[in-house]
Order: structure tokens, then C-alpha cells, then sequence
């Protein structure tokens, strides 16, 4: 798991939603609330990135470039929790476009892409926080609070994959929650080779 904080993870602030729940007490503790928790490998009650609405995102730097091939976001179960609602339900990953080779890749990418791939690479061209650098969605996918399984595994399509690309930093968009007033996330990593 490359996002994780243990292996390398770092957030990016730049490209991380700001947030009122992040007070230098929780980026000093690196814990409840705060936006390192989704790198930490804790699911206690609360021990979540605390978003004050229904969307938002977060940018994870790694330590090495990773081609992408999963994603997983992880929530507290359901049976443990009263507030379900406050769960990510839709989200997109982006990887940030980074060098000429990966440039040379994308833009192959976009102009072949077709079907369902086209569509994703059309609707938007970078999340809410970009800072003016290239992205490319990697993936959309709803995280469903109601699995049996609370850890769920996304692929990155295969032709996303195929195109070659590789990333050093990630950003995790969340679009929506299951109808909450505030979101929380617990856990997000990514995986690859």
C-alpha cells in the first residue's frame, strides 16, 4: 500500500481540501479528525478525516512513482457506527500527469480512449484543487456502506493501466456521501507495481 503513512504516504496539502476540523493539536498528534488518519491504518470510531460537508479531496504524495492498478477505501462496519451517512459513497481518483513520457502517454490515452473510458476522460479535466497541473481520472467508483465487506478494492481499468503511466501523487476526490451533513474518511490505499 503506497499511500500508507508507514510505507511513504504523505498528504499534500496544496491539493487537500481545507477543512475546519484539522487543528494543529490532530496534525501534531497525526489522528482524530485530522487528514493523516486516512494514511494511518486505524478504523476506532472517529480516528477519520472529518469533512465539515458531503465533498471534498485529498492529495497522497508517494515515496516512489507507482503505476496505479487498485484503489481501497476503507470505512468503519456499519454494524458499529450510527452515523453510516457520514460514509464516502461516490468518489474518482486522479493521477497527477508528471514528465514528458507520461504527457506523451496521456494525451494517447485521451485520443483513443472510447466507451465508458471516454466518457470519464471528458466529463472533467482535473479536480476541485489542481494548482494548475495535468491530471488524469484513473477511476470512478461508489464505495457501498451496506457490503458485507467494509474494505473494498477498486481496479483501475485496464486500459488505464495499459496506457503505462506512472504517478507520484494521487488525489482522491470525494463527490458525495450517503446523505450526511459531513463526511468522514478512514482509509484510502493505493496499489501497483
Amino acid at each position: 500500500d503506497y499511500a500508507l503513512w508507514s510505507n511513504g504516504g504523505v498528504v499534500l496539502s496544496s491539493l487537500t481540501s481545507p477543512h475546519g476540523y484539522d487543528s494543529w493539536v490532530n496534525r501534531l498528534i497525526g489522528k482524530i479528525g485530522s487528514v493523516q488518519a486516512v494514511l494511518e491504518d486505524d478504523l476506532r470510531e472517529g480516528a477519520c478525516w472529518h469533512l465539515p460537508n458531503r465533498l471534498g479531496q485529498i492529495a497522497i504524495a508517494f515515496q516512489d512513482v507507482v503505476r496505479v492498478t487498485h484503489v481501497m477505501v476503507d470505512h468503519i462496519p456499519a454494524e458499529l457506527t450510527n452515523a453510516i451517512e457520514i460514509a464516502p459513497c461516490k468518489l474518482l481518483l486522479w493521477g497527477m500527469v508528471d514528465g514528458e513520457d507520461n504527457l506523451a502517454k496521456y494525451h494517447s490515452l485521451r485520443s483513443g480512449a472510447t466507451g465508458p473510458l471516454h466518457d470519464l476522460l471528458t466529463a472533467r479535466m482535473a479536480p476541485a484543487l489542481s494548482c494548475g497541473m495535468p491530471f488524469v481520472p484513473l477511476v470512478s467508483f461508489d464505495y457501498n456502506i451496506h457490503a458485507a465487506n467494509h474494505t473494498q478494492l477498486f481496479p483501475i481499468p485496464d486500459s488505464v493501466v495499459a496506457a503505462g503511466m506512472d504517478f507520484g501523487v494521487v488525489v482522491l476526490e470525494i463527490l458525495d456521501n450517503w446523505d450526511g451533513e459531513l463526511t468522514c474518511l478512514y482509509r484510502v490505499g493505493i496499489y501497483g507495481e
